[in-house]
C-alpha cells in the first residue's frame, strides 16, 4: 500500500472515530434575570413566612395580631406574592413598587418585629424564619437597586486577571 494511500486510510479513521467518540460536556452558560431572580428570592420568604404564621398558630404561640385566622393576614400574603410576580415586569414604576414595598417590610423586620417576637415566640424555628427572612429581603432589595440603577452582573472569570 502506497504512503498516500495509508495516509487517507488513517485520516479516515481519524474522522470516524471522532464522530463516534463521546463528546465532553461543554459548560453550560446559563442566563438569569434581575427580575426572575427578585421573584424567586421573594417567593422564598413569603413561603417560609406563610410556614411560619401557620406553624406559630397550630403551636399556640402566634401574635395574636397576626394569626391565621386573621383574613388581613391572608391580604397581606396575598399583595406580598403580588409583588413577588410584579418583580418580573420591566416596567421602571413595577421596581419602584417592589422597592419601597421592600422598604416598608424591612423597616418592619427591623424596627417593629423584635419588639413584637416575645419569648413564647422565641422557638429555633422561630429565630431562623426571622433571621432567614429578613436576610432573603435584604437580598432581594439589594437585586432591586441594581436592576434599578441598570448594573449587571457577569458570571465567568474575573474580568481584570
Amino acid at each position: 500500500m502506497s504512503a498516500r494511500a495509508q495516509s487517507a486510510r488513517t485520516q479516515s479513521a481519524r474522522t470516524q472515530s471522532a464522530r463516534t467518540a463521546p463528546r465532553r460536556p461543554v459548560a453550560v452558560l446559563r442566563r438569569t434575570t434581575y427580575a426572575r431572580q427578585v421573584s424567586m428570592v421573594l417567593a422564598a420568604a413569603f413561603v417560609l413566612s406563610v410556614a411560619h404564621t401557620i406553624y406559630s398558630s397550630a403551636a399556640g404561640i402566634a401574635d395574636p395580631g397576626f394569626e391565621v385566622s386573621d383574613p388581613g393576614v391572608w391580604a397581606f400574603y396575598a399583595a406580598a406574592f403580588g409583588v413577588a410576580w410584579l418583580a418580573r415586569r420591566e416596567a421602571r414604576w413595577a421596581q419602584a413598587v417592589v422597592l419601597a414595598f421592600l422598604g416598608v417590610l424591612l423597616a418592619i423586620s427591623i424596627l417593629v418585629y423584635p419588639s413584637m417576637f416575645g419569648p413564647e415566640q422565641q422557638t429555633t424555628f422561630g429565630w431562623i424564619e426571622n433571621d432567614v427572612y429578613v436576610g432573603l429581603l435584604m437580598i432581594a432589595g439589594h437585586l432591586s437597586v441594581l436592576r434599578l440603577r441598570g448594573v449587571g452582573i457577569a458570571a465567568g472569570p474575573a474580568l481584570d486577571a
